[in-house]
C-alpha cells in the first residue's frame, strides 16, 4: 500500500522561509556556524517542528548528500541572500562561516519555531562541523540513496539503529521505492 509522505516543497514561501532561517541561525551564531552546522540546525529544527507542531518551520525539501541531510535549495537561497547583502559567506575560513548582514525577519516565525531553532543552535554549537555531519548519518540518512529526498515523517524515528530497525528500514525502503 502506497503511503503519502511529506517531502516539502520549493514554493516561493518555502524558499523565503528557508532563507530567513539561514539569516536567523547566522545572526544568532555570529559567524561561528558554517554551511554544515547551519544546514543541520535547520534540518533538525524542521523535523522537530513537524513532529511536535504538525508542520515544519521552512517547508524545505531535504536530500541526502555525502555530508548528511541538506535543504535541496539551500545554495539558491544563500546566493539570493548574498546578492541582497543579507548574508556573507566567509570563504577564507575552513567551514565557510555564514555571517548575517542584517537581523532576521522574526515575523516569518512563531515563537515556538524560534524556540526550536534556538534549541538546535545550542545543541550543535559546541560540536565541530565534522561531528555534526557524522551524527546526521543515522538510520534516516542510511535508508535513502544519494540525492534522494528525505520525508518529514523521518522525524518519528529517533535515529538510533538496531538490527531490527535496519531490517525494517530496508524492507520499507524497497516497498516504497526509496
Amino acid at each position: 500500500m502506497a503511503q503519502n509522505l511529506t517531502f516539502g516543497s520549493n514554493t516561493p514561501a518555502s524558499l523565503a522561509k528557508l532563507a530567513e532561517a539561514v539569516v536567523y541561525v547566522a545572526h544568532k551564531t555570529q559567524g561561528d556556524f558554517g554551511s554544515i552546522k547551519i544546514n543541520k540546525t535547520i534540518y533538525y529544527a524542521d523535523l522537530e517542528a513537524f513532529k511536535t507542531l504538525g508542520s515544519s518551520i521552512t517547508g524545505a525539501q531535504y536530500h541526502k548528500i555525502r555530508l548528511g541531510p541538506v535543504p535541496k535549495h539551500i545554495l539558491m537561497a544563500e546566493r539570493k541572500l548574498e546578492s541582497e547583502g543579507a548574508l556573507k559567506v566567509d570563504r577564507d575560513t575552513m567551514n565557510h562561516s555564514r555571517i548575517a548582514g542584517r537581523a532576521p525577519n522574526l515575523n516569518l516565525f512563531s515563537e515556538s519555531e524560534t524556540k526550536i531553532l534556538d534549541t538546535f543552535i545550542a545543541e550543535l554549537a559546541p560540536k565541530s562541523a565534522m561531528q555534526v555531519s557524522e551524527e546526521s548519518h543515522d538510520i534516516r540518512w542510511d535508508v535513502v540513496r544519494n540525492q534522494d529526498l528525505l520525508p518529514y515523517e523521518f522525524a518519528f524515528l529517533d535515529g538510533t539503529v538496531t538490527d531490527k530497525d535496519s531490517r525494517d528500514a530496508q524492507r520499507l525502503s524497497e516497498e516504497m521505492g526509496w
